[in-house]
């Protein structure tokens, strides 16, 4: 029976991979993947959401999901593939509780080759970012199209070099 499931996990084809992303490594799509899938399940030891405070103190909140005031997972091992998934203000996944797991769902078709992004959320961006704000993909592409048009208002013009 359990050489039947290790084979039936081996054939089953891989929906995400690990590799390089602008901000570090990420995850990946490996194929196209519907709308409305569940993804990946955020996975390590659960621990108190105080216990998590202190551990944040110290690792900066590396790989610390909240799920409540009483709970966070600390998905710090590398076996939690779901670290990887990188923040995006247009994410293609969010997460939710499912039978007390934490697990990611996609909100929109991920093509093959996409990046995996969720939305860390404001709370996170703040404490984290500060008043450089977000530099995700999205925020950098909203920045550029805002500054293009105050030049234009303004009549100028960027000149590369």
């Amino acid at each position: 029976m359990a050489k039947a499931k290790a084979r039936a996990r081996k054939d089953k084809p891989k929906l995400y991979r690990v590799g390089r992303a602008r901000t570090g490594l990420g995850l990946f799509a490996a194929a196209d993947i519907p709308a409305g899938k569940l993804l990946i399940e955020y996975t390590g030891t659960r621990i108190p959401t105080r216990e998590a405070r202190e551990i944040d103190k110290r690792r900066a909140n590396k790989y610390l999901f909240e799920i409540d005031n009483r709970f966070t997972i600390d998905g710090s091992p590398r076996s939690n593939l779901a670290r990887y998934v990188n923040h995006s203000c247009d994410p293609n996944t969010e997460a939710e509780s499912n039978r007390g797991r934490m697990m990611f769902r996609t909100v929109r078709k991920i093509a093959q080759g996409e990046e995996i992004t969720l939305d860390y959320g404001e709370e996170h961006m703040e404490l984290y970012f500060g008043p450089a704000g977000c530099l995700c993909d999205a925020c950098k592409a909203a920045k550029s199209k805002s500054a293009k048009a105050r030049r234009k208002r303004a009549g100028t013009r960027r000149v590369d070099r």
